[in-house]
C-alpha cells in the first residue's frame, strides 16, 4: 500500500472546510427569511454535515492506517520467518558438511563419528533423509579390503587400531544404520527410501524386516551371510551380476515390481522361500552352486532360463 502523505491530508481536511462553507453559504441563500433562528439552523446543518464528512474522513485514515500497521506486521513476519529458514538451512548445511569431512578421516573413529552425526541430522530433518542414505550407500561403495569371512578369528585384536578392521568396524555400522531406519517397525524408520549399492562390498549384510522404494545391488559382493526376510521392496530391485559368497535368506520378502538376478552367482545355500512378486522374477544364466529353494513362492512371472543348479 502506497504511503499517503501529509499534505494529501491537508488538502482533505481544507476540502471538508471548503465544503461545510459552501454548504452554509448555500443553505443561507436559499433561505427566504435568513433571520437569528434560520441562520443558526443553517450554520447547524452545514457544519452537521462537515463533521459528519470529516468523521468519514477521519474514518478512512484510521481504516488506512490500521491497514498499514498489519501490512508491516505481516512483512516484518515474512522477514523473520526467511531469515529463520536461511539460518537454519546454513545450520544443516554446516553439519552436513563436517560430518561428510569426518567420513574422509584417516581414523576410523573419527569417521564412526561422522556416521552418527549424519544420523542425527536425518532425524531433525526428514528432507535430508534420502541424501543422507545416499551418503551412506557411497561410503560402503568405496573399494575396501575386508576379511573373507568378516570378524571371525579377530576377537582378541584391537580392531579399531588395525586400518582395515577399523575401515570393516565402519561399514558395518553404516550397515546398521540403513537396517535401523529401513526397518518399518522400528522408531526410527525413515519411509520410502531408496538404496544404491551398485559394486559394494557388503560383509554380513542384514536388511530384514525393511520396506524401501528400491534397490540396486548389482555386480555388488556379499561377504559372510545375507539375510533379507520379510522385507518389502514397493519399485524395481536389481542383482544383476552380484556375487553371493555365503547363505543367502530371502524368506517371506515381497517384490512387488520383480527383481532380477540374471547373472548372479550363489555359492551357497539360498532361500526363496514364501516370496512374492508381483513382476518379473528373472534368473537367467544365475549360477546356484548348491541349489534353490523357491517353496511357496508366488510369482507373476518366473524366469529361470539358462539357470545352472549344482550340487557342490
Amino acid at each position: 500500500m502506497p504511503v499517503l502523505k501529509w499534505r494529501w491530508v491537508a488538502v482533505a481536511g481544507g476540502a471538508v472546510a471548503l465544503v461545510t462553507a459552501g454548504l452554509l453559504w448555500l443553505l443561507l441563500g436559499w433561505s427566504a427569511a435568513p433571520d437569528a433562528s434560520v441562520r443558526i439552523d443553517a450554520v447547524k446543518t452545514a457544519f452537521g454535515i462537515g463533521a459528519g464528512a470529516g468523521g468519514v474522513f477521519a474514518l478512512w485514515l484510521a481504516t488506512r492506517r490500521q491497514r498499514t500497521m498489519e501490512l508491516q506486521l505481516a512483512e516484518t513476519t515474512r522477514v523473520a520467518g526467511v531469515t529463520e529458514r536461511d539460518l537454519e538451512e546454513r545450520r544443516v548445511t554446516e553439519l552436513y558438511t563436517k560430518a561428510v569431512e569426518q567420513l574422509g578421516s584417516d581414523k576410523a573413529p573419527v569417521r564412526l563419528g561422522g556416521l552418527y552425526a549424519l544420523e542425527r541430522l536425518g532425524q531433525d530433518n526428514p528432507k535430508q533423509r534420502q541424501t543422507i542414505v545416499n551418503v551412506l550407500c557411497a561410503y560402503l561403495r568405496m573399494p575396501v579390503k575386508a576379511p573373507p569371512t568378516g570378524f571371525k578369528g579377530t576377537a582378541a585384536r584391537d580392531r579399531s587400531e588395525d586400518p582395515e578392521e577399523g575401515e570393516l568396524l565402519v561399514r558395518l555400522a553404516a550397515q546398521e544404520l540403513l537396517k535401523t531406519h529401513l526397518s518399518h517397525d522400528a522408531a526410527g524408520y525413515w519411509p520410502e527410501m531408496s538404496i544404491d549399492l551398485q559394486r559394494a562390498t557388503l560383509v554380513d549384510f542384514r536388511l530384514s524386516g525393511c520396506t524401501l522404494a528400491a534397490a540396486d545391488f548389482s555386480r555388488a559382493r556379499f561377504v559372510g551371510q545375507l539375510h533379507i526376510r520379510g522385507t518389502r521392496f514397493t519399485g524395481q530391485v536389481g542383482f544383476y551380476g552380484t556375487e553371493f559368497l555365503d547363505i543367502v535368506n530371502f524368506d517371506r520378502s515381497v517384490f512387488e515390481e520383480g527383481a532380477f538376478f540374471s547373472r548372479a552367482h550363489f555359492s551357497s545355500n539360498v532361500r526363496f522361500t514364501r516370496v512374492r512378486s508381483g513382476g518379473r522374477f528373472e534368473f537367467s544364466r544365475t549360477v546356484f552352486e548348491e541349489g534353490a529353494d523357491f517353496d511357496g513362492g508366488e510369482h507373476a512371472e518366473l524366469d529361470l532360463a539358462d539357470a545352472q543348479f549344482g550340487t557342490r
